[in-house]
């Protein structure tokens, strides 16, 4: 976080570490590039050059650390490079993953003038970039916005290796405002007065609870905004996705490709097509996954997010009738008795929170609380992101912890969603032990959402919010845990590169769409309106609940999306791909696919779906 006026106008890194003198340095062979890209605001009319791969080499210093240090500690020392030239890899976080550092023009209007450093992460390909095998560069982002691409690619990097074919590097990168990357947003002075904050956020009651919900919501985001207004005017104006788009430009092009190769889930389907609209003839190969409509994302309404969600959620109940008493703990015989079973047990936390203590060790800091329908509504919205199984949380678990509390026992749902809940610690550094750089940007999501959406929301009155929450209740039930309205209000700046679309034209390669029928938050609809919008873009429909085709094990749908990348063929426009992921039954295992490329490929998927547990939830509300 900022720590002084001069430090925000250097945007130098966050901390001073102190005794890092111990640093050592070995020197790495990096690979340049043969082309020098302009950095204006008309990046895409680069001179005419020869884009061709590299082949000539050249020396740069890499950083090591001691052992037992925080890894973390490495961005401070990584020598960032700059558009035009070669980036810069060092290894880092383990022997697998490499880590660079790349300057951009912080506002491309005034490419002269200072800088924003991207944090960039790769998975490397294990073929050599010299040799016609080598497929190159797919840039990556997990949604959001806030997701960090640099935690994707640790979590997640050899996985999509695994499904898009070790020919590809696997890159990623903290995107504007977040994590590693400089500025970032911070609109707190530090960790506590952060997590104080939204733990008395979390304490506030839910629209349709008290009479005074929505006015309490208002006034505590306006207060946000005022906050931010006063503490982050070098950092906001500078966190549009039509920015982030920019980079990727730049990105792509100066690891030597003139054009992206890109898959985009959840928010990343937003900043997908703000690339296609804005640099249509820079696309190599791009998938949008988990379908944002971006229209109404830059237009701030945001209706229409909701109304696939009740559907998945009646799949689960369903399923759970099918599954019998033995398979489901929450069992009923047809869908109105067991939703009613469930909206017995909300009105019941409604009127009486279950206290969380029991069965806590000594040294169980974090796991007592209570449990009430607010945490309750807000896991299972949650849980429908992948509602066939993650290892986090199964639906077994769900209806056997619903169980639970329905017997006044509230453990099972804490214990299920612990990992949810704001957590305020200290760390104290050591002359030894330097505490490494401070990498949370919580409040990243609110402002790049807010940099990008039309500026008269952030003037709603409480009547306005009102009106919000009743429409929206039309869409779902989970309408009183998707305020994403309010996080506007009060918010005094916008992007200083706006991009409202239209999102339409020919790109110079077809745009593979995927959604799924039933999308908590990204309903198919979406999928349709940006893929009519794209000429020549591909609609893969898979047939399934959950957030982005990751929510599900489908060979149809693997097998497109790899030969898509691989092969640059679409699947027949109208393809619906089934899922052979099952709620309240035993998980898929390699077995079920007979051919041995099928159980490599769905291995790699179903490690993908355990190891990012889906993409970064949207703007934060879950």
């Amino acid at each position: 976080m900022f720590t002084s006026e001069k430090a925000q106008r250097e945007l130098p890194t966050i901390h001073n570490h102190k005794n890092r003198n111990h640093r050592r340095w070995q020197t790495y062979l990096v690979l340049p590039v043969t082309c020098l890209i302009a950095t204006s605001l008309t990046i895409s009319s680069w001179t005419t050059c020869s884009w061709r791969r590299h082949t000539s080499t050249e020396a740069q210093m890499c950083p090591t650390l001691r052992e037992g240090e925080n890894p973390e500690l490495i961005w401070d020392d990584l020598i960032p490079s700059t558009t035009g030239q070669n980036v810069s890899w060092c290894p880092c976080y383990d022997d697998s993953l490499k880590c660079a550092k790349l300057k951009v023009p912080l506002n491309y209007l005034f490419a002269e003038g200072e800088n924003a450093t991207i944090a960039l992460i790769k998975y490397p390909s294990n073929v050599s970039h010299i040799k016609e095998e080598y497929r190159g560069p797919v840039l990556l982002n997990p949604g959001g916005p806030g997701g960090s691409g640099v935690e994707f690619i640790r979590r997640s990097g050899a996985s999509l290796q695994g499904i898009l074919g070790h020919e590809f590097d696997m890159i990623s990168f903290d995107p504007r405002g977040i994590g590693r990357t400089k500025p970032q947003h911070v609109v707190f002075a530090d960790d506590a007065e952060g997590a104080t904050w939204r733990m008395r956020t979390e304490s506030d009651p839910l629209p349709n609870t008290t009479v005074d919900a929505v006015s309490r919501m208002h006034a505590r985001y306006s207060v946000l905004g005022d906050l931010a207004a006063k503490r982050t005017a070098l950092s906001s104006p500078y966190v549009g996705t039509p920015l982030v788009a920019r980079d990727m430009l730049s990105i792509t092009q100066t690891l030597g490709w003139p054009k992206l190769q890109y898959w985009g889930f959840s928010y990343g389907t937003v900043l997908g097509a703000t690339f296609a609209a804005m640099f249509p003839d820079h696309i190599d190969k791009m998938i949008i996954d988990g379908v944002v409509d971006p229209n109404s994302y830059y237009s701030g309404t945001v209706y229409g997010n909701l109304v696939k969600t009740d559907e998945g959620w009646n799949m689960f109940l369903q399923s759970c009738v099918e599954a019998g008493s033995e398979g489901c703990a929450i069992y009923r015989p047809s869908l109105v008795e067991v939703k009613s079973r469930v909206n017995d047990i909300y009105e019941s936390l409604k009127k009486r929170p279950l206290a969380v203590t029991s069965g806590l060790s000594s040294d169980s800091s974090h796991e007592y609380g209570l449990v009430d329908y607010k945490y309750t509504h807000r896991l299972i919205l949650r849980f429908l992101y992948g509602p066939y199984g993650l290892k986090s949380l199964t639906p077994e678990q769900l209806a056997s912890a619903l169980y639970e509390a329905e017997q006044g026992n509230g453990t099972p749902l804490w214990q299920l969603g612990k990992e949810q809940q704001e957590r305020l610690t200290c760390e104290c550094a050591s002359p030894d032990h330097p505490q490494p750089p401070h990498f949370a940007t919580p409040d990243a999501s609110q402002a790049i959402l807010c940099a990008d959406a039309d500026e008269k929301y952030s003037y709603d009155t409480v009547e306005d919010l009102e009106d919000y929450f009743i429409n929206l209740a039309k869409e779902s039930e989970f309408f009183d845990v998707w305020p994403i309205r309010a996080l506007c209000l009060g918010w005094k700046f916008r992007s200083v590169e706006r991009f409202a679309g239209p999102f339409v034209g020919n790109t110079s390669y077809p745009i593979l769409v995927v959604g799924n029928t039933a999308d908590p938050v990204t309903p198919i609809t979406s999928a349709r309106i940006v893929s009519r919008g794209f000429n020549n873009s591909v609609l893969l429909t898979q047939n399934s609940a959950g957030h982005c085709s990751l929510a599900a094990s489908s060979i149809c749908t693997a097998r497109a999306i790899r030969e898509y990348f691989r092969q640059g063929i679409l699947p027949a426009q109208g393809t619906v791909c089934d899922v052979e992921s099952r709620m309240f039954s035993r998980q898929l295992g390699t077995a079920a696919y007979p051919a041995a490329d099928d159980r490599t490929l769905m291995a790699a998927w179903e490690e993908f779906r355990q190891s990012s547990a889906g993409p970064h939830m949207p703007f934060g509300i879950v």
